[in-house]
């Protein structure tokens, strides 16, 4: 992981006994440039003295994601799309990061760009005007938008220093240490809550700091798993920083920034086992293996089960991307689109909200790892899916008929290979995976906030009153839980024939982030021609049987 001292051969970080905190334009400017300069040969003093900190581990969690892009063969290098695209997906991988300005929040990924993103905003304006001449010029390879990377990883641990030196000055710590590992330790869990918190260091005064973290408990739900995780990542360090300097009493506050730049880091997995918690709930409600969960379930548990996660109301739900109303009269909430949503993630910083860890990125990087490339055939994916599980889905499971359809439909309409980078391919994932992958609304439908932002722009809050809770789950406390499932009938996730490419491959003649739609008759027919051709490959009897599946899917109530 970075240290307070990541870039700082670079950048001319101060040193203990100086009190900014800040990066100085003029000391920063020379580095940075430097840098973009010596990667061209790999060569060069600052690239060395860079390597040695965590550029090299950027690189290499980059490299497999870049490598399955159509822009990310050897010698091409990457436009601001295809930038903005790995970033987001490298910090949501990484450290469960929603960098406000990388994602799309509901739009298309052509409308993205790096130089959007809050963080970037911040930086000096020489460092901006370096990425944004080689990003209109020939783009970024992918070891300069590993230093890219590494810059937002800088600037967030920066900030995380700034508050950590706040806590000091509060209470009255000196910088140097010498005061003994447990007030240490009590001023980094306070850094801690207060980074939870979202404060910030220029306003946060000594009653709110000694607030947030009595609070935490209560507020809180995950603050044993992250306390438990802190603890024994300060053990690790104060231990380390002991046997280095036996003659100093304590750690220094080099020692506390190096466990406050891993809070920012690890935050989102330390918090997983409540994550996890919340999921369970959910499956536990979930309409008959759709992923999906009766809007008056999801009320229900909150209005008289006392469960308060889920009292987001109707229209925050369904700007958030988390409402399917396919059918309008029986509203679902999509479990991993709620998950992952904004309401669920921390808004630690201007800049980034930590959120639950993404399951679905662990899956697509063992199907990208596996494929190595930007597009494959739908048997060659349908054989690495089957094998593939999560945690609530088994290995070596059988595709139905209709997944392999749908996988073949996709494939039809792209030449016969299926991109992995795309609004189809995404939304067949999550067919396969309904409670772990999102499914990827069509862009312009969505516009996903969090709580305040929501507040600011619209004025409503965000949570559901209890008497509009009860229109959707009755008073009755026990009726919400016996839902009469055998007079409904049987409904599956939605499926729609929009494409999305977020990052085209060269020689396509189109804009990355470029929007395809294709009309229901044509997509199916796309379909049958594909699941012809693949009916082909197989032996007769199993040509007969898959028909008959795919016959009898046909009869049911699914959305082809």
């Amino acid at each position: 992981m970075s240290t307070l001292f990541t870039f700082s051969v670079l950048a001319g970080l101060a040193v203990a006994s100086d009190p900014p905190i800040a990066i100085q334009e003029t000391a920063l400017l020379p580095a940075a440039q430097a840098i973009l300069d010596s990667v061209q040969d790999g060569n060069g003093e600052a690239f060395r003295s860079v390597a040695k900190l965590d550029l090299p581990k950027l690189e290499a969690d980059l490299k497999p994601l870049v490598a399955t892009l159509p822009s990310g063969t050897d010698g091409l290098r990457l436009g601001p799309t295809a930038v903005c695209y790995v970033l987001h997906r490298l910090f949501m991988r990484t450290s469960a990061w929603l960098v406000k300005g990388l994602n799309p929040q509901g739009m298309s990924w052509n409308k993205t760009s790096p130089l959007k993103a809050v963080l970037f905003a911040k930086m000096p304006q020489g460092i901006r005007q370096l990425v944004e001449e080689k990003l209109a010029g020939p783009g970024l390879t992918l070891r300069e938008t590993a230093i890219v990377a590494a810059l937002f990883r800088h600037f967030v641990h920066q900030e995380a220093s700034e508050l950590l030196r706040k806590v000091y000055s509060l209470r009255g710590l000196p910088l140097g240490g010498g005061m003994g590992t447990n007030k240490t330790e009590v001023a980094v869990e306070m850094f801690t809550s207060s980074f939870i918190m979202g404060r910030r260091p220029a306003v946060m005064t000594r009653s709110a700091m000694m607030s947030d973290l009595q609070s935490m408990p209560e507020t809180y739900p995950a603050w044993p798993f992250v306390r438990a995780s802190l603890r024994k990542v300060m053990k690790e360090q104060f231990e380390e920083t002991h046997a280095m300097s036996a003659a100093q009493k304590g750690p220094d506050f080099f020692a506390a920034a190096r466990v406050a730049h891993e809070v920012t880091d690890r935050m989102g997995f330390w918090q997983q086992p409540a994550c996890g918690g919340l999921k369970d709930t959910l499956v536990k409600m979930e309409d008959r293996d759709t992923g999906r969960v009766r809007l008056a379930s999801f009320y229900g548990k909150s209005l008289h089960d006392g469960t308060w996660q889920f009292s987001e109301s109707e229209s925050y739900l369904r700007q958030l991307g988390a409402l399917d109303e396919s059918n309008p009269s029986n509203p679902r909430v999509i479990i991993p689109n709620y998950m992952y949503g904004a309401s669920n993630c921390i808004p630690t910083t201007e800049h980034i909200s930590v959120c639950c860890a993404n399951e679905c990125e662990a899956i697509t990087q063992r199907l990208e790892a596996a494929v190595a490339c930007s597009e494959a055939p739908p048997e060659t994916i349908a054989a690495i899916v089957t094998s593939l599980p999560s945690s609530t889905v088994p290995e070596n499971r059988t595709l139905s008929a209709l997944m392999l359809y749908r996988l073949n439909s996709i494939a039809a309409s792209h030449s016969g290979v299926v991109p992995l980078h795309g609004r189809l391919f995404a939304q067949w994932l999550h067919h396969a995976y309904p409670r772990e992958c999102p499914y990827p609304h069509v862009a312009g439908t969505t516009h996903p906030q969090d709580t305040d932002d929501w507040l600011k722009n619209t004025g409503l809050d965000y949570t559901a009153s209890a008497a509009d809770m009860a229109r959707r789950a009755g008073s009755d406390p026990q009726l919400w839980k016996r839902p009469s499932a055998a007079s409904r009938p049987l409904e599956s996730a939605p499926w729609s024939y929009d494409e999305e490419l977020f990052v085209p491959g060269k020689g396509t003649g189109l804009p990355e982030g470029w929007m395809v739609l294709h009309g229901a008759v044509y997509a199916a027919s796309a379909a049958i021609v594909a699941f012809g051709i693949m009916l082909l490959r197989t032996s007769k009897g199993a040509r007969r049987s898959a028909a008959m599946a795919l016959e009898t899917q046909a009869s049911k109530l699914y959305q082809v």
